[in-house]
């Protein structure tokens, strides 16, 4: 016999729908996250020496004013 009516879903049934919807649309946003930033960390203006030299010079630079201002202050 085939019942009239149909059950709301429970339990294991929830869980399978939570299951496909993490699939279907969870792990397609999660590729194309992944492919922009592996795209941009390509396209990048300078190579990455180039941009390191650049940050260990900016160090520098700060940790020369920080000297002067604790020379100011003693």
């Amino acid at each position: 016999m085939v019942p009239l009516q149909v059950g709301i879903p429970g339990g294991i049934e929830l869980f399978v729908i939570f299951i496909l919807a993490i699939l279907l649309f969870g792990v397609p946003i999660v590729l194309i996250a992944g492919g922009l930033y592996l795209y941009r960390q390509t396209q990048s203006d300078r190579p990455a020496s180039e941009e390191l030299e650049s940050l260990r010079r900016e160090v520098e630079r700060l940790r020369e004013e920080i000297n002067q201002l604790d020379d100011e202050e003693k």
